[in-house]
């Protein structure tokens, strides 16, 4: 028996609560979670936006506002909780495949597993981060592909269409993931461009290992880059909260622990 389509007005109050709750979607994804034609998202969309429900951006739709999708300072960020980020690089780089190419995603403690990555490692490096690109450029046993795109300063990533086109064609062994925010409903970023750029990587990816300090759990980001159950692995320090460990491993991440640095102001800082 065939399921009837969900009536118009039905279906565009349920994109507005998909938008809001994964803070952007992209028409592909809402065409998808209502198998109908992108001309029928694209209308809804388009009715949605002229009634002020919801702002058009880039190859998707938004419930947020346009000074919440710039991306916050790379460098800065950089510095918070410095010494916690370099023990969970040095663990993961410990960790590292022998073969295949891995992914490092654009993020501080990705660029933190860069720095930890040994001179003589052989790697294949797939990243759509300036910082973590420029950082191996000492490393001649590593090929590095960056991933082209038009680039955001603030961040220091390339992204846009150029970007998803060249990671559709990829097939990667390993993603190191980087987080804005994590809760129990899934991992998130700071604005709609990294999180399509995140999104994309995890489809290609064969295993997800995220890379997070335990500050991250108290940290509310904005947009949705992908769920728990897309996690296999979180490497991330003893200062998680118990009910977010639990969350983890219901959904099957392996959960790995390094010790926080007793710097002083790292354990304190978020």
């Amino acid at each position: 028996m065939t399921t009837a389509p969900r009536p118009t007005r039905d279906r565009r109050g349920r994109i507005m609560e998909i938008v809001e709750e994964q803070g952007y979607c992209t028409t592909a994804e809402l065409s998808r979670e209502f198998d109908v034609s992108d001309m029928t998202i694209r209308r809804d969309v388009q009715k949605l936006v002229a009634d002020g429900r919801l702002r058009s951006v880039h190859g998707g739709v938004t419930a947020l506002p346009q000074t919440a999708l710039a991306g916050t300072d790379f460098r800065s960020r950089a510095e918070r909780r410095r010494a916690t980020k370099d023990a969970i690089a040095a663990f993961a780089a410990a960790d590292l495949p022998e073969a295949g190419a891995v992914a490092l995603d654009a993020g501080t403690t990705t660029l933190a597993l860069a720095l930890a990555i040994p001179l003589d490692a052989r790697l294949h490096v797939v990243t759509p981060s300036l910082a973590v690109a420029n950082t191996l450029l000492g490393h001649e046993l590593v090929e590095i592909v960056c991933l082209g795109g038009s680039l955001h300063h603030q961040t220091q990533s390339f992204a846009g269409p150029a970007t998803l086109a060249a990671i559709a064609e990829l097939r990667l062994r390993r993603l190191y993931l980087a987080a804005s925010g994590i809760n129990a409903d899934g991992v998130y970023c700071g604005n709609h461009f990294d999180a399509m750029t995140k999104r994309a990587l995890v489809d290609v990816a064969d295993e997800v290992v995220l890379l997070a300090d335990s500050s991250k759990f108290s940290i509310s980001a904005m947009v949705r880059a992908c769920t728990l159950d897309d996690v296999d692995r979180i490497v991330t320090d003893d200062g998680i909260p118990e009910p977010d460990h639990e969350a983890l491993l219901a959904h099957g991440v392996e959960v790995s622990i390094v010790a926080r640095d007793q710097a002083p102001g790292d354990k304190e800082e978020t």
